[in-house]
């Protein structure tokens, strides 16, 4: 019996999968070296970047006890029932990503709804305190998932952040300063849980995808090891592979304002998620996530004066906007081009997204 409101069941990690699957190799980089083995980390992630494509981070200081916390508050939120989970819904009207995502997009020609399920919580700052969804179930909760989101942050995004300007040859603070804490920003710890689908449904969708082969909208995508297996990269030779479970780690995806930042050097990850293997299938895929997504006043042109993409013949002066899309433009345009629509995969989501200038595909096949 419950002695408080904080007292929740506390999630249990499922069993790993016993089938042989293809595993993508991952680069992994070991934070415990940051901040003073700086310029070994630069190397590390120079390799991951560049010639592996694929990575993790290791050694965060954010303990394992912290993590199943933070999947059994999402879990608990995730089984209230559906009219409570429905009163601050995502707006995607207006490109809003932060509230309760239900699965309502029929998946392509499929015919099948989606079976995934989220919920989406700013940085909880004063500056966005607006935009935090007002549930009675998370207000015991605020302290603990603020102190979580702020030891990612700072523990992971931030030493990213500033690896990435090093990786560049620019001030270590270029992206660091401008994702601060405190600034507004899109980022949002998301707990999102996929409902396990009887075979003969899933057999209806294309290679049994319940998300389709796309990139990510932010800077990075963090997302703590996952047990139940779905995840696929497509790596460098043109094949989807599995995701590794790898405990204590956090997989790394780069995104869409990485790659426009860099002039598509850093390339965005092209991942997918399909059914679970069969010894996973019946299990729900509950996953904690942190995107980073640009800064509301985050101009998305190609970072300047960047030797590195200099000496690549990536920066062209003269080809710069004047008025580059704002991060909070571009990150709201994107979400109501994904997600404000009925049917997801179809003909006109899958042509791509333009906005003022900027060009992302948003189908990936092999």
């Amino acid at each position: 019996m419950p002695t408080s409101v904080l007292d929740i069941p506390t999630w249990q990690r499922p069993a790993p999968t016993q089938e042989k699957l293809e595993y993508a190799e991952l680069a992994r980089i070991d934070l415990s070296k940051w901040p003073e083995r700086k310029d070994e980390l630069v190397e590390d992630l120079r390799h991951a970047v560049t010639e592996v494509g694929f990575w993790l981070v290791e050694n965060t200081g954010i303990t394992d006890e912290e993590v199943v916390r933070q999947h059994s508050i999402g879990n608990a939120f995730l089984d209230l029932p559906l009219d409570e989970k429905r009163k601050h819904p995502c707006n995607f009207a207006e490109g809003n990503f932060f509230g309760f995502r239900e699965g309502f997009r029929i998946m392509g020609n499929s015919g099948v709804k989606d079976n995934s399920e989220a919920l989406c919580l700013p940085k909880i700052v004063p500056s966005l305190a607006h935009e935090f969804p007002a549930y009675d179930f998370l207000q015991p909760f605020k302290p603990e998932i603020e102190s979580f989101q702020r030891k990612v942050h700072e523990r992971v995004l931030d030493p990213l952040l500033r690896l990435f300007a090093l990786l560049l040859e620019l001030p270590e603070e270029y992206f660091a300063a401008a994702h601060a804490w405190d600034r507004p920003t899109e980022d949002h710890l998301r707990y999102m849980r996929y409902i396990p689908n009887p075979r003969e449904v899933d057999e209806k969708l294309p290679d049994k995808q319940y998300l389709n082969g796309h990139t990510d909208f932010g800077i990075v995508t963090l997302l703590f090891a996952q047990v139940v297996q779905g995840l696929q990269i497509l790596t460098g030779e043109n094949e989807w592979k599995h995701v590794p479970y790898i405990p204590n780690s956090i997989v790394v995806n780069t995104a869409d304002i990485l790659s426009f930042a860099t002039a598509g050097w850093l390339k965005s990850t092209i991942h997918r998620v399909i059914r679970p293997p069969e010894d996973q299938a019946t299990v729900p895929r509950l996953g904690l996530f942190y995107f980073s997504r640009a800064a509301h006043d985050w101009p998305t042109g190609v970072v300047a004066p960047s030797p590195v993409l200099a000496r690549l013949g990536l920066y062209d002066p003269s080809a710069q906007p004047t008025s580059p899309v704002s991060g909070l433009e571009f990150t709201r345009a994107r979400v109501k081009h994904s997600w404000d629509r009925p049917v997801y995969g179809d003909d006109e989501f899958n042509k791509g997204f333009e906005f003022k200038g900027l060009s992302v595909k948003t189908h990936y096949e092999k």
